[in-house]
């Protein structure tokens, strides 16, 4: 149950109806049995590995802040986190890179893969355990109810692709009965969710296609040179917008459905195509996961380093420590070499940022830069949808290949066109473009029916479709 389908738009209005219909008492065990069977719906399986990391957790939790042993299992918690995510999302990545290590030696011995199946979501759920355990461990917050520890872990807005919700965050809000959204509330949350569909449904399942066929053309023997050089170029600013659009649109989604909930869960996103340089890229894209990564690996990390060496080499540990941030990052979006290109592509673009540390003030020199740093993180999306590193040196290749007719007219407006309505959607979704507040006044009885028709449509054109459903990228993972 995908979050732009009907049958999941149809969930969250019988859960939401139901939910504010109960007593306070019963709201929050009703809030993880429906959040249960979402995920079941995708494989009973993990919902019984969702149960057994939640139980863990819980009860590890409460031993690191009763226990003498607390640094001991707070370090438990993070192997066995980390270990039950690696098993199931890196084995098989390690095998088969031995298997080739192996055969180069000539050796018989040739270990066999595990057929595991990657249980949807489990990126996300994993990492928000680590977090609750460490902020146990660093007393920042007590042991919670088994209860809210579910919900937390469980909470079906949020499950499958984030946002990844610091543990406080989420329970103090579970902590507090939560009060019934106004009518500006629920205006709110029906235009962010209308904005995530049109992100999800409209603009990036439709780029899908398109995208598709140069990845595929790249991924073909002699791609490079045998299709033309504008297929490339075209795939490389859509596919730049699709994963946006994407992302950034499941998110909306699910901030949308907290909201009916009443409940907050942190932006994502701040368009971060409009960012000068990479650095205000990564605290604009992905913001959770840019500061789970942050706060939980790069500052520890950089403060151990640091009191070993006497505090004598801080350049070189940053450089050192950015480099082995951004590469992991890469590993946790997938277990591919692709990704660990992608991810050390990002973090040497943060070194010589750090390292230049340029400061221009005049609009067309942020203009500029903002340009420059658009097209290197496309670049490094190309290798973040490439299957081989081979289909990504073709990709770049056919992008320097300018062969074949000059084809604009046929190229040029779908990049145009997505280029207008991304642009749009960021300025108005960061506030850049103002409305007047009578205008405003006049319009939300307007938005709320035109959000209602729009959804219902969408929701029949997806009936239409008959399962033909594009899943969330970030889902994959």
């Amino acid at each position: 149950m995908l979050l732009h389908t009907a049958s999941f738009l149809l969930f969250l209005l019988g859960v939401t109806l139901l939910y504010w219909r109960l007593p306070a008492g019963y709201r929050k065990p009703f809030l993880l049995a429906a959040s249960y069977a979402f995920y079941a719906t995708f494989d009973l399986r993990f919902l019984a590995l969702l149960i057994g990391l939640t139980l863990m957790n819980f009860y590890l939790g409460r031993g690191i802040s009763y226990s003498r042993y607390t640094r001991l299992l707070s370090w438990v918690s993070v192997i066995l986190n980390l270990g039950i995510l690696g098993v199931f999302k890196w084995a098989n990545f390690f095998i088969d890179n031995l298997r080739l290590i192996f055969q180069a030696l000539g050796m018989t011995g040739i270990p066999i893969g595990l057929e595991l199946l990657l249980p949807i979501g489990i990126s996300f759920y994993s990492f928000q355990a680590i977090a609750y355990t460490t902020e146990i461990y660093r007393k920042k917050i007590s042991p919670a109810p088994l209860l809210d520890l579910a919900v937390y872990m469980a909470f079906f807005p949020k499950l499958l692709s984030g946002p990844l919700v610091r543990p406080p965050q989420f329970l103090n809000q579970l902590s507090q009965p939560a009060s019934r959204p106004d009518r500006t509330t629920v205006q709110a949350a029906l235009s962010l969710l209308l904005v995530g569909l049109v992100k999800k449904v409209v603009i990036a399942d439709s780029l899908a296609s398109i995208c598709d066929v140069a990845f595929r053309a790249a991924a073909r023997e002699k791609g490079a040179v045998a299709f033309p050089g504008l297929l490339y170029w075209q795939g490389f600013y859509l596919y730049s917008f699709l994963i946006y659009t994407d992302f950034s649109g499941y998110t909306d989604i699910a901030r949308a459905s907290a909201a009916f909930l009443g409940f907050d869960l942190p932006e994502n996103f701040k368009q971060p195509y409009l960012s000068e340089n990479i650095t205000i890229f990564w605290n604009r894209w992905h913001m959770t996961m840019t500061q789970w990564f942050r706060e939980y690996l790069f500052f520890p990390l950089s403060r151990i380093l640091l009191i070993k060496s006497g505090r004598r080499y801080a350049r070189q540990i940053q450089i050192i420590v950015t480099l082995l941030t951004m590469t992991l990052i890469g590993v946790w979006q997938s277990a591919a070499w692709t990704f660990v290109a992608w991810g050390v592509w990002h973090g040497i673009l943060l070194i010589v940022n750090q390292q230049l540390n340029w400061r221009f003030s005049r609009g067309w020199q942020k203009f500029v830069l903002g340009l420059v740093t658009f097209h290197l993180v496309g670049l490094g999306w190309v290798f973040f949808g490439s299957d081989t590193l081979e289909t990504a040196r073709n990709f770049v290749q056919g992008m320097l290949h300018l062969s074949g007719p000059l084809q604009w007219v046929y190229y040029l407006p779908p990049v145009i066109l997505c280029a207008f309505l991304v642009l749009s959607i960021d300025l108005v979704q960061g506030g850049y473009v103002k409305f007047p507040a009578r205008l405003q006044s006049a319009m939300r009885p307007i938005i709320i029916v035109a959000s209602i028709v729009v959804l219902v449509c969408l929701a029949l054109v997806y009936q239409a479709k008959g399962g033909d459903v594009r899943p969330f990228i970030y889902g994959q993972f």
